[in-house]
C-alpha cells in the first residue's frame, strides 16, 4: 500500500512539474484585434510575421526553416459569430453550414480536433493531404489556420499546430 501511495504522489509530482514549466512558456504578443490583444507560443523553430494587425483582423504567417510547412493565421471577426463563445456553442446546422463552405474544394474531408482546453477544431484535409485547414470560433472570431507543407501534411504536423492554437489567448484591451 505504501508502494503504490509514493508512486501516485510521485507522478503528480512529476505532472505538477511539467503543467508548472508548460506555463512558464513565454507568449509571443501576435497582434491585436478591436478590444483584444492576441499572443500565443510560436513554435520551435518558426517566426510570426504580421501581415495586418488591427481594427477586426489579423492576418498573420508562421514561418519556419526548409522542409517546415508554412502556416498562415487569419482571425477575423464575423458579426454573425458575435454572441458565440467558442466553436463548441454553435449548433450542429451551423457546422454544417461552415462545411459547406469548404466544398468548394475538390474531395475534402472532416475532422474533429480540439485544443488542451477542450476548444473544438475543424480540421479540413484533401486527399492529397498537401494542407489542412484548421477553422474554429472563439469570443466572436472566426480563427483559420492553414498549413501547407512542402509535400504531405504530417501528424506530427498538425499536432504542432493544434498545440499552438491552443497556447494563443485573447487578452482584453482595458
Amino acid at each position: 500500500m505504501k508502494r503504490i501511495l509514493a508512486l501516485v504522489l510521485g507522478l503528480m509530482m512529476i505532472l505538477c512539474t511539467a503543467a508548472a514549466a508548460a506555463e512558464t512558456t513565454e507568449k509571443t504578443e501576435l497582434g491585436s484585434v478591436e478590444a483584444y490583444t492576441i499572443q500565443g507560443v510560436i513554435p520551435e523553430g518558426y517566426s510570426f510575421n504580421i501581415i495586418t494587425s488591427g481594427g477586426l483582423n489579423l492576418i498573420g504567417m508562421l514561418v519556419g526553416g526548409e522542409g517546415k510547412p508554412m502556416i498562415t493565421v487569419s482571425i477575423a471577426y464575423n458579426e454573425e459569430y458575435a454572441d458565440v463563445e467558442r466553436f463548441n456553442d454553435v449548433d450542429e446546422a451551423t457546422v454544417e453550414e461552415i462545411k459547406e463552405s469548404f466544398l468548394d474544394m475538390d474531395d475534402v474531408a472532416f475532422e474533429d480536433l480540439e485544443t488542451a482546453y477542450g476548444t473544438r477544431l475543424l480540421k479540413v484535409t484533401q486527399a492529397d493531404k498537401a494542407f489542412a485547414d484548421i477553422y474554429s470560433i472563439y469570443k466572436g472570431y472566426e480563427n483559420e489556420f492553414v498549413l501547407v507543407a512542402q509535400g504531405e501534411v504530417t501528424e506530427a504536423d498538425i499536432q504542432m499546430l493544434v498545440d499552438f492554437i491552443s497556447s494563443i489567448d485573447y487578452i482584453a484591451v482595458k
